[in-house]
């Protein structure tokens, strides 16, 4: 790209953000001397553009130039812009960017079954704990099988920041998928029996998904495999230091999947 190409798609009524995508997608020859840099300004090229533009020049990576997370500014529907930490979809409606934040949701109480059946296997049967969320649908419905999302973590930490609670890593989460109720949405949490127990996620509610690390702790999540209708949630294991073997205090930032036919 060169200065002209940028100061002919501002004239065409671009938005910053996509011009900002083409500069960092593109191999650039920019001018950027201080009369250069006159002549973008009287353009009305956006200072965001220009700021890339120096970027591109100077040798800058897509992940150096992303903004740190953890305050909102910037473009909030672009996803390389300053955001609170939190996971949020990605969508283009009608070529705009969409930004959705998930509302986490925490179980409240806990489900046993298989009771009845370890009574008359004598203790082998196994019974399962169940993290219940209350109602049959999350309040965030999409309609895509294979959504995209960003993640906003606090990745200085390491890992090791565990007074914040703020995760550092996708890897700390683990997708489901809800068995839904007729009041309620749940999910296996952990199995025992007669002569010791398990704890995690039974594999049958898991969803595999891939998450490209961004830099500055941004993460492009999604699932590996199209999604079909029902109820899901990123589920932050071992949140918020609850007792997970009773799976109360287990938080899910839950959604739910609908298909247009």
């Amino acid at each position: 790209m060169t200065n002209d190409e940028v100061i002919s798609l501002t004239g065409a009524g671009l938005n910053k953000s996509l011009i900002v995508d083409k500069i960092r997608s593109s191999k650039s020859r920019f001018d950027l001397s201080t009369d250069a840099l006159i002549k973008l300004k009287k353009a009305g090229v956006d200072d965001a553009v220009v700021a890339a533009m120096l970027q591109a020049k100077s040798g800058a990576t897509t992940a150096s130039s992303v903004a740190q997370v953890g305050t909102a500014a910037g473009d909030p529907n672009d996803p390389l812009s300053p955001h609170d930490f939190g996971i949020y979809m990605f969508e283009e409606k009608n070529g705009a960017k969409v930004m959705t934040q998930l509302t986490p949701n925490v179980s409240a109480q806990n489900r046993t079954g298989g009771m009845f059946t370890s009574r008359l296997t004598y203790g082998i049967g196994k019974v399962k704990t169940k993290a219940n969320l209350p109602g049959t649908t999350a309040q965030l419905q999409i309609k895509e099988a294979q959504p995209v999302f960003y993640f906003y973590l606090d990745a200085k930490s390491g890992g090791l920041n565990t007074s914040s609670g703020i995760p550092s890593t996708p890897n700390e989460f683990a997708l489901v998928k809800f068995n839904v109720r007729s009041d309620n949405r749940e999910v296996t949490i952990g199995k025992s029996n007669a002569f010791g127990g398990k704890g995690g996620l039974s594999d049958e509610y898991v969803v595999a998904y891939a998450a490209d690390n961004l830099g500055n702790g941004i993460f492009k999540v999604t699932p590996t495999t199209s999604l079909k209708n029902g109820e899901y949630g990123f589920y932050l294991i071992n949140s918020g230091g609850s007792n997970t073997s009773a799976a109360v205090g287990a938080k899910f930032f839950d959604f739910g999947v609908r298909l247009t036919p």
